[in-house]
């Protein structure tokens, strides 16, 4: 169902009349990732965690209007996140996050400056041993989910811009597993899977046409 909807919106997208107007911008922003994880060991006792990560980012993005109320866009992060699997003490590989991209509806609140969103998110994912004596066996490819977000919209002063944002997202991502062997000592398989969900706040600004 996921990923149906991020057809249709992406169809939608490029669907739109050129003539309907829209807009490209820049974006600057801070986001909160919370994970759950599970690991099991062939040998001893599964256990879980939980954690979470801080940082800030960058995005582009480009949105095309089919009327007052409704637009559809697409937002890039051209940046990558390293993220241990488990504990820095103890793990024995790390995910790293990249091309995150986002598919978007907008609906504007008629005579506000509010605005609501709903999406998909994917962003590339591919995993990497830390030691030689490390082999990762299997993992998810893809780190993926629903967003729904709520945001401002106001005139800029700003020289060539001309829309200022504030707005706040939340994204909920699909389950993950990594499987990884371990050769040191006795040889070890852990099975990890892991849920997450991503908080972010930003400030935008674009020019329209």
């Amino acid at each position: 169902m996921k990923k149906i909807i991020a057809i249709l919106l992406a169809s939608s997208f490029l669907a739109c009349n050129a003539y309907a107007g829209g807009m490209i911008g820049f974006k600057l922003g801070t986001g909160e990732l919370d994970g759950k994880r599970t690991s099991d060991p062939s040998h001893g006792t599964a256990t879980k965690a939980t954690g979470s990560v801080d940082s800030a980012y960058a995005a582009v993005f480009a949105e095309v209007g089919l009327n007052d109320a409704f637009s559809f866009g697409v937002e890039y992060v051209p940046l990558e996140a390293i993220i241990d699997t488990e504990a820095a003490t103890t793990t024995d590989s790390h995910v790293t996050i990249s091309d995150f991209t986002t598919v978007y509806a907008l609906f504007n609140v008629p005579n506000s400056p509010f605005y609501g969103k709903i999406g998909y998110g994917h962003a590339d994912l591919a995993v990497q041993a830390n030691y030689n004596s490390v082999t990762v066996n299997s993992h998810s490819d893809a780190l993926e989910g629903m967003m729904l977000g709520v945001g401002a919209s106001f005139d800029s002063a700003l020289p060539f811009m001309d829309v200022l944002r504030v707005e706040g997202n939340y994204y909920e991502f699909d389950e993950i597993a990594i499987k990884t062997t371990n050769t040191t000592g006795t040889a070890q398989t852990t099975e990890k899977k892991g849920e997450a969900d991503l908080m972010t706040l930003s400030v935008s600004i674009a020019k329209s046409f």
